[in-house]
């Protein structure tokens, strides 16, 4: 039986997916002309038990550092701990997973150390996911990865 959070199915991709250029036979990727269009992914929701998702990196409720958009402290005192991590749709298992090296050495990431002065970007954090609490979520999200050629990213809390 699945339980709150145990799969979430996720379509990647921002930045991970964009460091490759759409070529026929690769898969479809945020930002490509093959990304299907809001009414696409409204046709999926009204399958699925859940609202869509749309993960952001952990660390993004720390930005803009002036005026933190969320619970900054939350993250900092939570952001080794692997349980609390899990139950974040964005959050990898160790914070460097959320981070994405293109292939000209540039790295787009959203660091929890704000003084940096660099933006927080989307990394290799997924754009949209679907939060499965069915066998019924699952089958639409793996048909529709599958139908409109996207990457498939499952997370669950183990």
């Amino acid at each position: 039986m699945l339980n709150s959070f145990t799969a979430l199915s996720v379509f990647a991709l921002g930045r991970l997916a964009g460091a490759w250029p759409y070529q026929a036979g690769c898969c479809c990727t945020h930002n490509d002309p093959c990304w299907p269009n809001s009414a696409t992914f409204a046709g999926l929701e009204s399958q699925v038990s859940q609202p869509l998702i749309y993960p952001v990196p952990t660390a993004s409720a720390c930005y803009p550092p002036t005026n933190p958009s969320g619970n900054c402290s939350e993250v900092i005192q939570n952001w080794t701990d692997g349980n609390w991590r899990s139950s974040i749709p964005g959050s990898m298992e160790a914070p460097n997973f959320e981070t994405f090296e293109f292939k000209n050495g540039t790295i787009s990431a959203c660091y929890l150390n704000t003084t940096l002065g660099v933006p927080c970007e989307q990394g290799s954090v997924p754009v949209i996911g679907v939060d499965a609490r069915t066998p019924g979520d699952i089958q639409a999200a793996v048909n529709f990865a599958v139908q409109y050629n996207l990457k498939l990213v499952v997370k669950n809390t183990g």
